[in-house]
């Protein structure tokens, strides 16, 4: 071939292979990628094309999930972008990975748990610190709710409507254990046992389903919004915390809520706690907490008494809460109430038979098991 052939075959050599990927390029190339590399086409900087990534898509793709699973890794607190949502109902998450276990807590792209045990002036904590890559990983469940998932897997919106309302109104209780691995939580918390409420005169959501929603001027309520954010509304007259509740309302969806406190912390600030609130406020009890460190950063704390831990009143597990950085924190059930559960390992308050409770604060995986 002489050489003038050899450059023309060459130069049309050349355009078919520019020519290709917008014709035959793979049905799952994103079209950002597309016109990133049109841009490069029209730039006067003349940058090597990587025709590689037009025609091999599904590798780059593998490359950003690395990518993404590097800056979960190093990232200080933030998970990332949330890669997968749950359902804001009582359907149960993922079953997390075993392998994802150690003894120190569990770890995947979408949750971070570091267990804790500490012992501090005679008392014994047991800490959950807790990071998620979505709001919907923070969750609460009764005692029944898990019985709804075939209502959710059939569709059947009359039935699932009728047997929420029985998982709602029902009376029965289960441990903290139980309804933990019931809804595959990765860490789990005994919540405010809201059935044990003769008067009933309490502001209680689950998974955004009101039970009821009363007011108390003698209790403090913990709302939890579709952020993952904690809102406080302190005990008052029935008008102020009303208007206070409808200002959350307003501004976010609640997802959950409860009452019984008090607060701990509000907005970084340690709360002085009235000598008069419930649940022997000034005696040396096991308690439970939960606190907001940060965006969907979290610990889950129970401190043991009636033993060899002393136990501690609200206003010292008030400091506690504020000395290890909540700018939200409140007081649950405590007392034989105060049990946390982690990878089959059950955390009590004080030592004997796991209580019977009505509900708990857990958090889940977001990743599918497949």
């Amino acid at each position: 071939m002489s050489r003038t052939g050899r450059i023309i075959l060459c130069v049309l050599c050349a355009l078919l292979m520019a020519a290709v990927p917008f014709v035959i390029s793979s049905p799952s190339l994103l079209s950002e990628v597309k016109w990133d590399l049109m841009d490069q086409l029209d730039s006067e900087e003349g940058e090597e094309l990587d025709f590689g990534r037009l025609l091999f898509s599904h590798a780059y793709a593998e490359e950003e999930d690395e990518l993404m699973e590097e800056i979960v890794e190093e990232g200080d607190s933030d998970l990332g972008p949330a890669l997968y949502e749950l359902p804001l109902d009582f359907s149960v998450p993922p079953k997390a990975s075993e392998a994802n276990f150690s003894e120190e807590g569990y770890e995947d792209a979408s949750i971070r748990v570091k267990m804790e045990r500490r012992e501090e002036d005679g008392v014994i904590w047991h800490l959950a610190f807790v990071q998620v890559a979505s709001a919907s990983q923070i969750r609460t469940a009764t005692a029944l709710s898990s019985s709804l998932a075939e209502d959710y897997a059939e569709g059947d919106a009359a039935k699932l409507e009728k047997d929420l309302k029985k998982v709602l109104t029902s009376t029965k209780t289960n441990t903290v254990s139980a309804i933990a691995e019931m809804n595959h939580a990765v860490v789990a918390i005994g919540g405010d046992n809201f059935i044990d409420r003769p008067e009933k005169t309490t502001f209680e959501y689950r998974m955004t389903n009101k039970i009821r929603a009363k007011t108390n001027k003698t209790k403090d309520m913990l709302i939890i919004d579709e952020n993952g954010d904690f809102h406080l509304v302190l005990a008052a007259p029935a008008k102020e915390q009303t208007a206070a509740l409808e200002a959350v309302a307003a501004a976010h969806q609640i997802v959950n809520a409860m009452t019984f406190g008090p607060a701990l912390v509000i907005d970084g600030a340690e709360q002085e706690i009235s000598k008069d609130y419930g649940y022997n406020p000034n005696g040396n009890e096991p308690r439970a907490a939960i606190g907001q460190i940060g965006h969907l950063s979290y610990v889950l704390a129970i401190a043991e008494g009636r033993g060899a831990s002393s136990g501690i009143s609200q206003q010292g597990l008030a400091h506690f809460m504020a000395e290890l950085g909540c700018q939200q924190a409140f007081n649950l059930d405590g007392g034989n109430s105060a049990e946390m559960y982690f990878h089959g390992e059950i955390y009590k308050g004080q030592a004997g038979k796991e209580r019977g409770l009505s509900d708990i604060i857990y958090f889940a995986t977001a990743l599918p098991e497949e």
